[in-house]
């Protein structure tokens, strides 16, 4: 089926009918993966526009539609997109949409904490995402702290885990991008204003993470972003060319 059926604002709709995030993410996934390269940029270029001025409703999708396109059952599609709107000219579509190479990572980001050891010996992963599961937040702080995104996976769904957890973790340095794609791929947390904002505000986000979060940012928030010389450039640009919200949520 077409974007032709869907537009921006009716799928906005239909989205905002979806309480649990987790659908919500599910049903924009799937209506990507049956829209063309061509259909997917525009699409892009006009929710990230509407987000960016403040719109509630397209703020949600755009939301929803970061998860989706980070999600690896649409990399061949995002970068097709991405190619699209480089041909048409639509470089901030493309910017959205593209992957940067990944970059040298501190070996201290996938060190594994010292709570991972018993014996003498490190533990296993095995024996590392059993900890994991465990009810009580004794050790989750710990935990927490583990560079295996397979680790951090089982945290995310961790009934005693906060909002205020997650935001220490993506504040962090280092750390390693495949902790923060795991929390951008967590419907349950990047739905949290606080937790994107500390996602923008981490020089270690890769940028095809990244960028795409910069929509629907609050204006103080872009401000801060705009000014720190430590984020990579493009972060930087995006986040300057923002007006101010009308409205914030």
């Amino acid at each position: 089926m077409a974007w032709l059926d869907d537009d921006a604002a009716i799928l906005a709709r239909r989205v905002a009918s979806l309480k649990d995030p987790q659908l919500r993410v599910a049903y924009v996934r799937s209506r990507l993966l049956e829209a063309s390269p061509a259909e997917v940029r525009s699409l892009v270029a006009e929710v990230a526009a509407r987000a960016t001025v403040g719109d509630i409703a397209h703020g949600d999708l755009w939301v929803s539609m970061a998860v989706a396109l980070a999600d690896p059952l649409c990399s061949v599609l995002r970068a097709a997109a991405a190619e699209q709107a480089r041909a048409e000219g639509d470089l901030d579509a493309a910017a959205l949409l593209e992957s940067a190479p990944p970059g040298e990572i501190d070996e201290a980001a996938r060190r594994v904490p010292t709570h991972a050891a018993r014996e003498g010996r490190p533990l296993s992963l095995g024996e590392r995402k059993a900890l994991a599961r465990r009810p009580g937040r004794d050790l989750l702080a710990r935990v927490l702290r583990d560079p295996h995104p397979d680790v951090v996976r089982i945290l995310l769904g961790h009934p005693r885990l906060t909002e205020d957890d997650l935001v220490r973790l993506c504040a962090r340095r280092p750390i390693a991008p495949e902790v923060l794609r795991e929390v951008v791929l967590s419907a349950r947390w990047i739905v949290r204003y606080r937790v994107r904002a500390a996602i923008l505000r981490n020089p270690h986000t890769p940028l095809e993470l990244a960028l795409p979060l910069v929509a629907g940012l609050h204006a103080q928030d872009a401000r801060a972003v705009a000014a720190s010389e430590e984020l990579p450039r493009a972060v930087r640009e995006a986040c300057a060319r923002l007006g101010p919200p009308k409205t914030v949520h």
